[in-house]
């Protein structure tokens, strides 16, 4: 809770609900937002603070990022599978304390 992570993700080409069709990669989002709560069902809420696109190269249409400040949730494995990085607090101590909180509510 409240800490800043960055993942990488793939970002899949649409396809239709029961399409037989292999899915195709179109390219990487790399994400860096600030979580907000972890519910029971292992879903992780999440704020982004900034993200960015890298096409595949075979993908020639423009693929859009995530905008500032949007709400998205990923399932807490997805997200590990993207080798996330905890962003640093400036004062470790402090998220500590917030950590080992008993006030924290998830």
């Amino acid at each position: 809770m409240a800490d800043v992570i960055r993942w990488r993700e793939p970002v899949w080409k649409p396809q239709p609900r029961h399409s037989k069709k292999r899915p195709v990669i179109t390219g990487h989002r790399v994400i860096t937002g600030q979580i907000v709560k972890i519910d029971r069902g292992g879903w992780v809420h999440i704020e982004v603070t900034a993200c960015t696109v890298e096409p595949a190269p075979q993908w020639l249409r423009p693929l859009y990022p995530l905008k500032r400040g949007e709400a998205i949730r990923r399932q807490r494995g997805k997200i590990g599978q993207g080798k996330v990085d905890r962003l640093h607090w400036s004062d470790e101590t402090a998220r500590a304390a917030i950590v080992g909180s008993r006030f924290l509510k998830s």
